[in-house]
């Protein structure tokens, strides 16, 4: 249970990125926000989750090192998300490839 706080705020801050994106910053200049955003969540919430419970967030000592976890783990979902647009990219790449042969 000790590391299972990280995960959390990752996928927290990458499904918060995603209903920003759709719901408010829906111009596609805007979306250089989204790190700065998530990454702030990122650090409200290893705040938050020191001060419920400290043990879980990899045993940090006080509540500046719970933040700065919680924004690399929110900067991590913005990460994840260029993974996935990648690959996306790539599969759509080879699809057509193969269907213009």
């Amino acid at each position: 249970m000790e590391y299972m706080s990280i995960p959390i705020i990752t996928i927290l801050c990458y499904l918060i990125g995603e209903v920003i994106k759709l719901l408010i910053l829906r111009k596609k200049k805007r979306y250089k926000y989204i790190p700065i955003l998530v990454g702030s969540i990122g650090g409200a919430l290893g705040l938050m989750i020191y001060y419920v419970s400290p043990e879980t967030l990899l045993g940090t000592t006080n509540p500046f090192m719970a933040i700065a976890v919680g924004i690399v783990s929110g900067l991590a979902s913005t990460g994840g998300n260029e993974i996935i647009k990648q690959m996306i990219k790539n599969i759509n790449k080879k699809e057509k490839n193969e269907n213009g042969k």
